[in-house]
């Protein structure tokens, strides 16, 4: 699964028309949307479009609780006081976000955040929520192929330590951070699948079976489950499609034919 493509044809004979699977980043840098009008033809011609979870589910108490510190903790008893001045300064002047705001919340929701705003902001809205949006003008039916609930029940699951360590990591060197998520936004430009997942992999370390692994299973079991239904254009993370247990390699492993859709 080497080929330099972000779209991929799904077919088997026991489907009822072909579907297709995009991987999509979460970004407003314009260097994402250059197969846009490829992406929109290929969706014209499925019945439903399901995204990694579904856009207009609500936030509920309980989603909005897994995304805060346990009671009694806050951001800033994490770090020293001058090292927290000093992470605060950087990343305020580098993403405009302020730590002071996101006390009582989760670091790898800070990071998550500081992420989206290190890339440049070309569009009026990320990738992954114009598809959705395009797809919901466009009157089809509209799926998640994980909930939002899961998503959170993965996030609940990376230690609070690591979290620490990780948003610690990017706060001290975050022009080497910048420099990867470059690098990141370049290969997804030039649809280099392969290259981006194995920054991926590499950037992930010991949280690769949470993040990546385990949750390529259930897409690729869902994403059979659902094309089996109807046509559908799926829109997954670029990172969750290529390699030996990527999404793609489950997908044949269960009998469907995929291919590269050429830009």
């Amino acid at each position: 699964m080497h080929h330099n493509s972000l779209i991929w044809k799904i077919e088997g004979e026991s489907l009822p028309s072909p579907s297709y699977v995009f991987g999509t980043m979460h970004v407003r840098d314009r260097r994402a949307f250059r197969q846009l009008t490829l992406v929109h033809e290929k969706m014209a011609a499925c019945e439903g479009y399901a995204a990694e979870f579904h856009l207009d589910e609500s936030m509920g108490q309980a989603e909005a609780n897994a995304m805060q510190l346990p009671t009694g903790k806050a951001l800033s008893s994490f770090f020293p006081a001058k090292e927290l001045k000093r992470y605060r300064n950087l990343l305020l002047k580098s993403t405009g976000l302020d730590l002071a705001n996101f006390e009582k919340v989760l670091p790898f929701v800070v990071l998550n955040l500081a992420t989206e705003h290190l890339l440049a902001k070309d569009m009026p809205e990320p990738l992954d929520q114009h598809l959705w949006n395009h797809a919901k003008l466009a009157g089809k039916s509209l799926y998640g192929i994980e909930t939002f609930q899961e998503q959170m029940s993965v996030l609940a699951q990376i230690p609070l330590e690591t979290q620490v360590k990780m948003l610690s990591g990017l706060c001290a060197n975050i022009s080497k951070f910048r420099h990867y998520l470059r690098r990141l936004a370049e290969h997804y430009e030039a649809s280099e699948l392969q290259q981006l997942y194995k920054m991926v992999k590499r950037n992930t370390k010991d949280l690769r079976p949470l993040m990546l692994y385990h949750r390529n299973e259930v897409m690729a079991e869902r994403i059979a489950a659902l094309t089996q239904q109807q046509s559908v254009f799926i829109s997954i993370g670029a990172a969750h499609l290529s390699g030996g247990k990527g999404v793609l390699r489950l997908l044949k492993k269960k009998g469907l034919s995929i291919s590269p859709v050429k830009a």
